[in-house]
């Protein structure tokens, strides 16, 4: 993965930080529209009628602006703890691979919308041709707009924001229904799982199918890229010299030396997370660290140090 590090090195500083404040705004303003601007929404959405038939190219991009799930007061509540879990894989990851990833879902769901949308218009399915002459002589109508939104594409952009979330905080817990506590990682297999399940049960909807896979294979490039970086290397690559990583590179190597050369009995390490139980035998690119905020002498590696709950 060193090219990755040589494209962050050049590029890293056009990456947007607090990338999720941008996220979750274009889903207000979509909330904001579909409220006191119902036409005007419309002209946002993507649909192969309008773009394919119509010319409306526009909407390839202005879709990010499209509400990911219905008006309701839980809606509202999901963009902030959006916001807030969205946040958390920034600080995690770093913000140029954090930008890498959402950016990446944006692409790949515009891509895959683009050739399902015009192998549909293309092979007449479903009527698409005809749809297309009666939506834009009659508009979409409150029903065919409630339906896009329940499963539009920014549904599942917040779905991956979600995965990415739960692979960097697999062993945290979140409360369903705000009542139980559920580990992160049970919670994304049921994700999952959901998806596949609507790409079985709407089969015939390409476009869906499209958007999914789409979702699901970003999310696997993202997983294959995290698991070889730690969060705090991520998190200290934007800025850093090539002699000051150099420099830590051989500090590292030398400390691994004095601590090999050390007698210790047999499987018992120096360090351990209090969350999710590892040890520097588990992953030698994991730090460690003691929580002063805790009672008690409460260690913590570099990815729960910042998101455990404080022992009192």
């Amino acid at each position: 993965m060193n090219f990755l590090y040589s494209i962050e090195k050049k590029f890293g500083k056009y990456a947007i930080n607090n990338l999720s404040a941008y996220v979750v705004g274009s889903w207000a303003i979509g909330y904001m529209l579909w409220m006191f601007a119902p036409k005007v929404y419309e002209l946002f959405v993507f649909d192969v009628a309008y773009v394919f038939g119509a010319h409306q190219y526009w909407r390839i991009i202005t879709w990010v602006f499209t509400t990911p799930g219905s008006i309701s007061i839980l809606s509202l509540l999901m963009i902030f703890i959006y916001f807030s879990i969205g946040s958390s894989v920034e600080r995690a990851v770093g913000t140029f691979l954090y930008n890498l990833y959402i950016f990446g879902a944006y692409f790949l769901i515009t891509l895959a919308m683009l050739i399902q949308g015009a192998m549909e218009y293309l092979n007449d399915t479903s009527g698409v041709r005809y749809a297309a002459d009666y939506w834009i002589t009659e508009g979409y109508g409150k029903e065919y707009l409630a339906v896009l939104s329940n499963y539009g594409p920014t549904y599942f952009v917040s779905m991956s924001v979600f995965l990415g979330f739960a692979l960097i905080h697999s062993e945290s817990y979140m409360l369903l229904f705000f009542v139980f506590p559920v580990k992160t990682k049970w919670l994304a297999y049921v994700d999952v799982v959901f998806m596949i399940y609507m790409m079985i049960e709407y089969n015939a909807m390409p476009l869906l199918t499209g958007i999914i896979i789409a979702v699901l294979f970003n999310f696997y490039l993202f997983y294959l890229i995290s698991k070889n970086y730690s969060s705090r290397r991520m998190r200290n690559w934007q800025g850093v010299s090539s002699d000051t990583l150099k420099r830590q590179k051989e500090y590292k190597k030398q400390m691994k030396v004095a601590q090999e050369k050390q007698d210790l009995p047999k499987g018992v390490t120096r360090h351990k997370c209090a969350i999710c139980g590892r040890t520097e035998n588990d992953d030698p690119d994991l730090e460690f660290r003691f929580c002063s905020r805790c009672n008690g002498n409460y260690e913590y590696c570099n990815e729960h140090l910042f998101t455990h709950k404080h022992v009192k």
